[in-house]
């Protein structure tokens, strides 16, 4: 098993000395949704009983356009039979890339979708407060009646109704003798 934060971290580092951190970001994204769509490929590319050169020239012809250093850690992953590890190492990649570049990534949780004014407050309020430009992601969860549930850099703030009506049952269920 690899350090996959390492190697995607040892990736963006190489990358930004190149000034191509932003377009590897991008191609690792294409190549990241590629494999998610086709789950047998990483099985091919990973398994023993295809020859490791066979397995090398598929991705060389697969991802022919790419960056050479992404195609290069894409063969490096092949050759290691970590290709089921790619989308762990392409996350590490985006965390390095963020940090660098102060991005933070929100996922704010509603019931019904938000309105594009409501995204664009809420998205200046958190770049306030963080002082980071936010990217924000919007999900709907009709399980939550109403609030907003908010995600973003390890810390979760919960107002929805359904957190409320929780809190209140736990509150009544204390009171009770």
């Amino acid at each position: 098993m690899i350090d996959t934060a390492g190697y995607g971290k040892a990736l963006f580092e190489l990358s930004a000395e190149n000034g191509t951190d932003e377009a590897v970001r991008e191609e690792l994204e294409l190549v990241r949704e590629a494999l998610r769509r086709q789950p047998e490929y990483v099985t091919l590319l990973d398994t023993p009983a295809v020859a490791v050169e066979e397995k090398l020239g598929l991705l060389r012809q697969t991802f022919q356009g790419a960056d050479p250093m992404l195609l290069n850690f894409l063969c490096l992953l092949c050759e290691k039979r970590e290709m089921h590890s790619f989308s762990a190492c392409a996350d590490a990649y985006d965390t390095c890339y963020d940090e660098a570049h102060q991005l933070l990534r929100a996922t704010a949780i509603t019931a019904v979708p938000m309105l594009p004014r409501q995204c664009d407050a809420l998205r200046e309020k958190l770049e306030h407060i963080t002082g980071k430009t936010v990217i924000l992601t919007n999900r709907t969860d009709e399980s939550l009646l109403g609030g907003i549930t908010l995600r973003y850099g390890g810390v979760q703030l919960d107002d929805s109704i359904r957190s409320r009506l929780d809190k209140l049952r736990r509150s009544l269920s204390d009171m009770i003798v």
